[in-house]
């Protein structure tokens, strides 16, 4: 018996309108993922401040940051930070604060990072999974 070499051909009018469009939604749930995660560490930000350790200076205080960028991988992250700032090693640099968290031969810990976020848990974890069902549901319709 002779195998039968059969070929189809299918055409698709407008694929690369589809195509424009899929980049389009990809780009817009990308951006509004981020804007979630954002969100987030806002959230835990703002707890943070809430509960760091204010001295005389306020440098502490000031110290406090939250960071958002992509790393050198490609992925988007947003940090909450608290500390001497990036290469600031200067004798005003707030770089006791880890003492507070951490404690020292000197001192008990006094943690504030850890506390903000278990606080923020439940707000972070509620933020982010309406969030993302309400993109899914928006991108599914």
């Amino acid at each position: 018996m002779a195998r039968r070499n059969t070929r189809s051909n299918i055409r698709v009018d407008g694929a690369d309108e589809v195509i424009r469009q899929l980049k389009r939604a990809n780009a817009e749930i990308t951006k509004e993922i981020r804007d979630l995660i954002s969100k987030a560490a806002e959230i835990v930000f703002r707890e943070a401040d809430s509960r760091v350790p204010i001295g005389e200076t306020s440098k502490t205080r000031f110290s406090l940051q939250m960071n958002i960028g992509i790393s050198k991988k490609g992925n988007y992250y947003a940090n909450v930070s608290v500390g001497a700032r990036n290469g600031d090693i200067s004798a005003s640099a707030p770089f006791y604060v880890t003492f507070y968290e951490y404690g020292s031969s000197h001192q008990p810990p006094r943690p504030f990072m850890r506390p903000a976020m278990d606080k923020s848990r439940a707000k972070v974890r509620k933020l982010l999974i309406e969030g993302v069902k309400a993109v899914v549901e928006r991108v599914g319709a």
